[in-house]
């Protein structure tokens, strides 16, 4: 599995958000081209879901920009990741069961919904303060090792 360029990039641009505004100060898509080195076309198709994911508020006009529509300790990865691409799926059957005529008797189904819920878990379990701040996110991340070494898969 591989993480899309779309939500790369909504994570950059948010990290910039984050770091600059503070909620504070609107921030204009060329300088956040500038600072997380991605094309403002490409920031302006992915301004569109984070702010219909309301994680984003901006201004249009002189003087306008964005910046974010509450503090960083309340944004999810996971919002992130899917105000960009979407909900997290990674077979099309662990959300939509009726597009597969194989999912009541799929051997692999309940493997790919263990997988999808460990990865969405996770993103729910880290907000975008934890990626600004590396002693925050490598706390984050040895308390996630922690839990998911010792525990069981979750339910499906």
């Amino acid at each position: 599995m591989k993480l899309s360029t779309r939500a790369r990039y909504a994570l950059r641009m948010m990290i910039v958000f984050a770091r600059q505004s503070e909620g504070k100060e609107l921030i204009s898509l060329n300088d956040v081209s500038k600072e997380a080195n991605v094309s403002r076309r490409y920031l302006e198709q992915l301004v569109i879901g984070l702010k219909n994911g309301a994680l984003i508020r901006g201004k249009s006009g002189k003087g306008g920009g964005y910046t974010l529509a509450r503090p960083a300790d309340q944004i999810k990865i996971r919002q992130i990741v899917e105000s960009a691409i979407g909900p997290i799926n990674i077979v099309d059957c662990v959300l939509n069961p009726e597009n597969c005529l194989k999912s009541d008797v799929c051997e692999c189904r309940i493997l790919y919904q263990v997988i999808n819920n460990r990865i969405t878990g996770i993103l729910d379990s880290l907000v975008l303060a934890d990626l600004v701040d590396g002693s925050r996110l490598n706390e984050a991340v040895k308390v996630l090792d922690t839990a998911y070494s010792n525990s069981p898969a979750p339910g499906v």
